[in-house]
């Protein structure tokens, strides 16, 4: 005997009967669904935090103990966050490889568009700008060469320190900086070209992250380097011996965070929208400012002032920037020129 589907057979009870079946389920239906999401709201929230590696302090010290506390105040639910720290490329890469980040600290947005690529994030995902930062030069203390501009770090027989690009996005910004220095100066991209290329003759050693670089200087390893100033105001405050000198023509560099949708499941997504509004907040972008990094929504008079300033949107974005001066320049023309030995290629403890 063929058997016929309950809701077919409901189409031929009395149209009043049929009502009452098809009301009770949907009250079901909706008493589970109810049950469900009060379960969920009841339930402990687990959070992953990716930041690259400057942001280890502020986030550690500032950002998450105060998340953590602000949540709980006001959600009655408990948070538990862990932080991974590493170069920005290197965690942009363990992402899309399966990484569980529920939110993601880039030093910058090029990094999260390849996160779209890999479909971790919306094509459309909204970026938050967290706080900016001066690329500055950073040598021995006294300055024995004399060092003023990024022009000057081209004098033969320097010891320069600097971030690997391919992993790094202080690596990145370093290059950019290199570059539009000289853009800015003289108006040529040939001259701008020729300038990088002979910063990079005195490179001897390559660290994966900022951070990796700063530490060896720390260990009195190299001449000078190109830093974040945040990460060099960090250093000096941590008691290593340096001089911080900001070129008159340098480039901010802009961090961002964003949202990795994919790995965001229904009980952790009012979690991850309310650190992001939280890192938008007057308590974070306070800590931030005492981590040194230049906040986006307060103002702050101590930073010092760059008499020439430009952004990566000034050097065409960071899809043409980093074709051009990453990939095509640096990659192609000065890597395979670079007198490194494996010794030379310096590993971050946090990548």
């Amino acid at each position: 005997m063929k058997k016929i589907p309950l809701l077919k057979r409901i189409e031929y009870w009395p149209p009043i009967l049929s009502a009452v079946i098809i009301t009770i389920l949907l009250l079901i239906i909706f008493y589970y669904g109810h049950q469900a999401n009060a379960f969920y709201e009841r339930m402990p929230v687990k959070l992953y935090v990716y930041a690259f590696s400057t942001q280890e302090e502020v986030f550690s010290e500032g950002i998450l103990p105060g998340f953590e506390q602000y949540w709980e105040n006001h959600s009655g639910r408990e948070i538990a966050i862990e932080a991974v720290f590493g170069p920005s490329a290197t965690l942009a890469g363990e992402i899309n490889l399966g990484a569980p980040a529920d939110i993601a600290i880039f030093s910058n947005a090029h990094h999260v568009d390849w996160l779209k690529l890999g479909r971790k994030v919306k094509m459309d995902a909204q970026l938050l700008l967290i706080g900016q930062t001066p690329m500055v030069i950073v040598t021995r203390p006294g300055n024995p060469h004399n060092i003023r501009s990024f022009a000057d770090l081209t004098q033969p027989g320097l010891c320069l320190l600097h971030a690997d690009p391919h992993s790094s996005g202080g690596g990145e910004w370093a290059i950019l900086a290199e570059y539009g220095s000289a853009l800015r100066e003289t108006g040529s991209p040939n001259k701008a070209k020729t300038q990088v290329d002979e910063i990079w003759k005195n490179v001897s050693i390559m660290g994966t992250s900022a951070r990796a670089i700063m530490d060896l200087f720390s260990m009195g390893v190299g001449d000078a380097l190109i830093t974040y100033e945040q990460d060099a105001l960090l250093a000096l405050a941590g008691g290593i011996p340096l001089e911080i000198v900001y070129p008159p023509r340098t480039i901010f560099a802009e961090h961002v965070a964003v949202a990795v949708d994919d790995n965001n499941i229904l009980p952790e997504r009012n979690a991850v929208q309310a650190f992001m509004d939280y890192l938008e907040s007057e308590p974070a972008q306070e800590a931030f400012s005492s981590f040194h990094l230049r906040p986006v929504n307060l103002v702050y008079d101590e930073f010092p002032l760059i008499s020439d300033p430009f952004t990566v949107e000034e050097l065409g974005g960071w899809t043409t920037a980093y074709a051009d001066l990453v990939e095509e320049f640096w990659q192609d023309e000065i890597r395979p020129r670079l007198d490194l030995t494996p010794t030379s290629i310096i590993v971050d403890s946090d990548g």
